[in-house]
């Protein structure tokens, strides 16, 4: 979406800057993606790209590699003692390109609560608020796929980035829409689904914008010309079958209290969970340990909180779970 919205807004006077902390294992990886990202994102020539990594940079001698297409293929580096000395200079860059330029950038990072898993992790954080917000020609659109990281990182009062900016929550794509979506897909290719097996099919995986997609592309391959729900209840059995290595490895390393915690949103239960009836039923001990398992399974990605309540993360999961662990 952010892509999307960032190609239709793109101008001379308005430019987007993109990159990806996925995969990013440091600071020092950080600061050469977002050099290479700001300076592409803002020139449109190699000999742009050339000019630009030595004007802006004042204390930091860059190196430029070249890739087998230099009009789309470069990176920078830096030397790291030089650099560590010197990083204003790259967290500045933005900023200093949009004066020199006479436009407005906008920062788009995505996965940007993997910065929690680099050395320093708040020393690094203080570093960026520091800097960025003082920039008046530059914005930063910071997003990510793990909510509970990204509530942490923005809304605690102990961390750097509290209040920095905007916070958003994005729903889930409505039924309706979907439905639609499903069906013009399929007619597309001169298959038919009609539209309660459309909504059978999002209904299955509560929405989820991924498994949606994936099922209703296992359903498409398994279809000559019309759906039938036989069909989508035989695409979700190899979904399920495809994906059970893993959540198989994921159950066998969960505590008791962390399995019985589980159990119990699997029943439907999402909140109360402290209840003594509840400790008592799923055997969770007391109320102390219901705490410490539900954090847990937050740091593990297995639930998430929504409106106080906890569910569980990954839908698919949860249908796996149902039919194999609960009884």
């Amino acid at each position: 979406m952010v892509k999307r919205v960032a190609h239709e807004v793109t101008t001379k006077k308005l430019r987007i800057v993109q990159l990806d902390l996925l995969g990013l294992q440091d600071e020092m990886e950080f600061y050469k993606a977002l050099a290479t990202a700001t300076i592409k994102g803002t020139s449109s020539k190699f000999e742009e790209w050339v000019t630009a990594g030595k004007e802006f940079f004042k204390q930091l001698t860059p190196k430029i590699s070249l890739g087998p297409d230099p009009m789309h293929d470069f990176e920078i580096s830096f030397d790291w003692q030089e650099l560590e000395k010197n990083y204003q200079e790259i967290l500045n860059l933005p900023e200093r390109i949009a004066k020199k330029k006479g436009i407005q950038i906008v920062v788009c990072i995505d996965e940007f609560q993997n910065l929690a898993n680099f050395k320093q992790p708040l020393l690094f954080q203080k570093r960026l608020r520091s800097e960025w917000q003082h920039h008046q020609q530059t914005c930063y659109c910071l997003y990510g796929s793990q909510q509970h990281m990204m509530m942490s990182l923005f809304e605690r009062q102990s961390m750097p980035f509290y209040k920095f900016g905007d916070v958003m929550y994005l729903s889930k794509i409505s039924r309706k829409d979907w439905i639609s979506f499903i069906i013009k897909a399929f007619d597309s290719t001169r298959k038919h689904i009609d539209d309660v097996l459309a909504d059978h099919i999002a209904s299955l995986v509560q929405d989820h914008s991924y498994y949606v997609q994936q099922l209703s592309h296992m359903v498409w391959i398994s279809t000559e010309k019309n759906v039938t729900r036989s069909i989508v209840e035989e695409s979700l059995e190899n979904l399920l079958e495809q994906n059970a290595i893993l959540y198989t490895r994921d159950t066998e390393n969960l505590s008791s209290s962390q399995l019985a915690y589980l159990k119990a949103l699997a029943d439907g239960i999402s909140a109360g969970l402290s209840s003594k009836a509840v400790i008592d039923k799923y055997r969770l001990g007391s109320s102390a340990t219901v705490a410490k398992a539900k954090k847990a399974l937050l740091n593990k990605e297995l639930i998430e909180i929504r409106n106080s309540q906890s569910f569980f993360l990954d839908p698919v999961y949860e249908l796996w779970f149902r039919r194999f662990i609960r009884s």
